[in-house]
């Protein structure tokens, strides 16, 4: 795959890392809001709102570059009614619009936490749809592999997966950035990280067996298929079976791991401070899976006629 090819997969994994993240961040808000003060959850949770605003800017830019014409990609929105693209570019800006509102009044005007509400439900509904629209897009007959509703299904779980890994290491860092600006919020961040890694962990074991569940699914309908649906099974069992088999470790070591490591802290009292190292490598690789993933999913899919 050359620069052009890869612009598809870092702009649809980061874009649905992004959803993910502020889908999860802002259930952690509502949550955490009965147990904390609501206005200190919110100065909290400005940071990693900004690192997902950034994250949908480099995955917007890099989609760019998958155009023949990126300076002519706003023409695309002209087909709304009938084209999944151009449904997806909307629903891209009126995500990223939304999340740099709320990121605003995080920042500036945290007092008006029932905006601030409005605007995160509305992201994550914007977000939600992006995906649906993403997803519909490989949804064609020509594309043997594509051409299953497994698709959408991964496309989420691929988000809700990588946002949950995200969220978590964030708030890992945000604590130790705070422990060494000797922040007033030190304590506040140890205790949200106490009361939402459980919960974090438990979803993201619930993601990792539902994704193998799809793969399994998809490999499933594949064998059942016909000529081209067994070749390109055939290329992932094959030539991609080292990548493939790489993936499912990944994924399969990451979680576990995950969870050794939440509930040592939870069993031993630790600071969540020592969940740094494998919280990291936890995201880490369960990123590099859904990379190998999506590259796979690009690279054994045979086109049918024309």
């Amino acid at each position: 795959m050359n620069v052009r090819e890869w612009a598809l997969p870092v702009y649809t994994i980061l874009m649905q890392l992004a959803v993910g993240a502020f889908a999860i961040l802002w259930l952690i808000r509502y949550l955490a809001g009965y147990k904390f003060n609501a206005q200190e959850i919110d100065h909290i949770i400005s940071n990693p709102i900004l690192v997902i605003a950034i994250t949908a800017v480099v995955a917007m830019g890099g989609a760019h570059f998958h155009l023949s014409k990126p300076f002519h990609s706003f023409l695309a929105v002209l087909n709304f009614k009938t084209s999944w693209l151009s449904r997806e570019i909307v629903f891209s800006i009126l995500f990223f619009m939304s999340t740099m509102s709320v990121l605003y009044l995080t920042y500036f005007q945290t007092r008006r936490r029932r905006l601030i509400s409005i605007l995160g439900w509305m992201a994550i509904i914007f977000g939600f749809i992006l995906i649906y629209c993403m997803a519909r897009i490989y949804l064609i007959p020509t594309q043997v592999a594509w051409n299953s509703t497994t698709v959408i299904f991964s496309f989420y779980t691929t988000a809700l997966m990588l946002g949950g890994m995200a969220i978590s290491t964030l708030m890992v860092l945000d604590l130790k950035f705070a422990e060494i600006q000797k922040a007033d919020d030190v304590d506040l961040l140890a205790q949200v990280i106490r009361y939402s890694y459980g919960g974090l962990t438990a979803l993201t074991l619930v993601l990792v067996a539902l994704s193998l569940t799809i793969i399994y699914v998809q490999i499933r309908l594949l064998a059942q298929g016909d000529m081209i649906a067994r070749t390109s099974l055939s290329l992932l069992v094959d030539i991609y079976l080292p990548l493939f088999l790489l993936r499912l470790i990944f994924l399969i070591y990451a979680s576990t791991s995950l969870v050794y490591a939440v509930i040592r802290m939870y069993r031993l009292k630790s600071p969540p401070q020592n969940l740094m190292m494998p919280v990291y490598l936890s995201c880490l690789l369960i990123l590099v899976g859904e990379i190998i993933g999506r590259f796979l999913f690009y690279a054994t899919h045979i086109r049918v006629g024309l």
